[in-house]
């Protein structure tokens, strides 16, 4: 029998693709637990990328991971869990700001605290400054890009694959492939010649 430690060595595609045969291998409860422990930062991320609002993210989160724990226990089945994710919670966030004419993207303000949070205290002030540069940089670069590329460029960022973005945006595979070599494309520009560090 599969256990659920062999589950973590082998990856959770494992542990599903052997659920969909008819092997118990999880609770729902525990499924979601896993799942929310290797997910719920990227997801929350992509949320807040969307909404720019972290109570709100963190709302559409939470309603994000009761329904996949609805969905397994309707014992429905799941082949890839991260591209279901954020299917979801793009939907989610879809269906919480329709009223809204579009979605949110972070701004300048909120893009710092972001910064803010991610630097280290312990750093050496002049490369601090020579990274906050940099991102100053890369984000005006992001900002240039058309909506389709960031959001491409974002879900594959956090990891999902180009079929797995196709699916959460509605999208065709080769759109979301022109896209993101056009952003990849039009970053490279921004940054010929610049090694990072």
């Amino acid at each position: 029998m599969f256990k659920a430690n062999e589950a973590e060595g082998n990856g959770l595609s494992a542990c599903f693709s052997l659920a969909s045969e008819g092997v118990a291998l999880m609770t729902p409860s525990e499924t979601v637990l896993e799942l929310f422990q290797q997910l719920r930062d990227p997801v929350f991320g992509f949320l807040l990328r969307l909404t720019h609002d972290p109570d709100e993210a963190e709302d559409l989160t939470q309603e994000t991971f009761l329904r996949l724990f609805r969905h397994l226990r309707d014992r429905r089945p799941l082949d890839n869990p991260r591209a279901w994710l954020f299917t979801v919670a793009h939907n989610v966030a879809v269906d919480r700001v329709r009223d809204e004419t579009h979605i949110i993207e972070l701004d300048d303000a909120m893009w710092r605290e972001l910064e803010e949070s991610r630097s280290g205290t312990h750093a050496d002030p002049e490369e601090l400054m020579m990274r906050n540069e940099r991102l100053d940089r890369l984000h005006a670069a992001v900002l240039r890009l058309t909506g389709l590329q960031r959001r491409c460029l974002h879900l594959r960022a956090d990891g999902l694959r180009y079929r797995d973005i196709a699916q959460v945006l509605g999208l065709s595979t080769s759109t979301v492939v022109d896209a993101l070599r056009r952003a990849t494309v039009r970053l490279a520009k921004e940054f010929q010649g610049e090694v990072s560090a």
